[in-house]
């Protein structure tokens, strides 16, 4: 039977190219990067390599990017390590992010609320799953001190407006517009939402941490990373390398509370031997993440991921969750309605076909619980607990899609 691997949000398995290269390079390497020695020094030279190349596929520098276990220590540290790093109570400190986050974003700051006393506010989901820059600006307060929001959805693929928020914050900050056409809309929005209370320092004070881990090597990073983005997170095992290895991207001057310590690696910054199998292979995913060949893959995605949903909504009992437009080019949700029907009976009989897909967040699968970003797109608990999620990559074959589209209408037509 064919394996159709369409669960590529969740993990996107590495090639056989890729471990090839991966293999080859690791022989040369083997030694302790702080080590003194000839082997040590391969290591670090590698080491540095791929952070290079990650730099570059993000448009950073080089000395910004802190290897980390993955995404969602990189989320825990770009949050609740600023929080923490703050000479203020947690109970003075506001937090703004969305009702639609990653777990590794949504928990963490539920449980400071909780213990703490952190202030917290959820941005509300419009139009299929949007926050606004309108509703960002009239949320912000004295005592905020972090805004939190992912780039693109992990369940259902909508691009949130981080790029414009973080152009907004950098033009309120210093004064600087990034896109001078904006200069009107963020004039008038800030006559009309922005709070006269809050001074330009508070606005400098204010951490703007993004959830990259869905954009990073599906958009161009230019339309997700602003110059008032201070920090992001990435994770390799997304893009076809090694599972357990992630990136924080940490604007220069921006600072954290690091969680572990013992050693003076990542610059004092996350201490431990790294984990250089993973770190290299991040990086020699990353070289090619954005050349010529890449785009016209993404773009060929694109194509196929409109023609899987175009396909699924012409389908008897579906609710699409997802929106044709807008969403990164791999992902597209749906709910299974009426008759009976169930998602989890659903995922079970594509499995059974070869077919690998998802009802949802990777780090929340198995609980059986309503999707939570479905729900916060005013859904109700049935439509959410029935979600479907296909994620492709850029090796995914119309063929699959074709196959995929006859097993989703053989099984509604019960």
């Amino acid at each position: 039977m064919k394996t159709i691997y369409l669960d590529h949000n969740a993990t996107s398995p590495p090639n056989k190219e890729h471990l090839s290269e991966l293999f080859n390079k690791l022989t040369v390497c083997l030694g302790n990067p702080s080590s003194p020695h000839a082997q040590g020094r391969e290591a670090s030279v590698a080491l540095t390599e791929a952070r290079r190349f990650v730099a570059n596929a993000l448009g950073v520098d080089i000395a910004e990017i802190i290897f980390v276990s993955g995404g969602s220590e990189a989320d825990n540290l770009g949050t609740v390590g600023v929080l923490k790093q703050n000479d203020v109570p947690l109970k003075n400190q506001h937090v703004i992010t969305s009702s639609s986050e990653h777990p590794a974003i949504r928990e963490p700051l539920e449980n400071l609320k909780n213990t703490e006393g952190l202030k917290l506010t959820l941005l509300p989901l419009e139009n299929a799953g949007y926050v606004s820059l309108e509703d960002f600006i009239k949320n912000l307060t004295s005592e905020t001190t972090l805004v939190t929001l992912m780039a693109a959805n992990n369940e259902i693929g909508t691009i949130q407006p981080v790029k414009k928020i973080g152009d907004y914050l950098h033009y309120k900050r210093w004064g600087i517009l990034v896109n001078p056409n904006d200069k009107e809309e963020f004039d008038e929005l800030s006559l009309k939402y922005l709070n006269p209370d809050i001074s330009k320092e508070t606005l400098q004070k204010i951490h703007f941490h993004v959830d990259g881990v869905q954009a990073f090597g599906k958009l161009n990073s230019n339309e997700w990373i602003s110059p008032g983005t201070d920090s992001c997170a990435i994770s390799a095992h997304k893009l076809g390398a090694l599972q357990g290895i992630g990136v924080l991207f940490l604007r220069r001057g921006r600072k954290f509370k690091p969680f572990i310590l013992g050693g003076a690696q990542e610059k004092n910054r996350r201490a431990g031997t790294e984990n250089l199998p993973g770190i290299v292979s991040l990086g020699l995913i990353a070289r090619d993440l954005y050349t010529p060949e890449a785009n016209i893959k993404r773009k060929n995605m694109d194509n196929l991921r409109r023609k899987l949903f175009e396909g699924i909504q012409k389908l008897p009992h579906i609710e699409m969750n997802s929106p044709f437009e807008n969403v990164i080019p791999n992902t597209v949700n749906f709910s299974v309605v009426g008759k009976g029907f169930k998602g989890e009976d659903l995922l079970v009989e594509l499995d059974m076909q070869g077919v690998c897909a998802s009802s949802g967040s990777a780090c929340s699968s198995g609980a059986n619980l309503p999707s939570k970003v479905i729900l916060a797109l005013g859904k109700t608990p049935e439509l959410a607990k029935n979600a479907i999620r296909l994620s492709l990559s850029t090796n995914t074959t119309e063929e699959e899609i074709e196959m995929t589209l006859n097993l989703l209408k053989k099984y509604l037509a019960r």
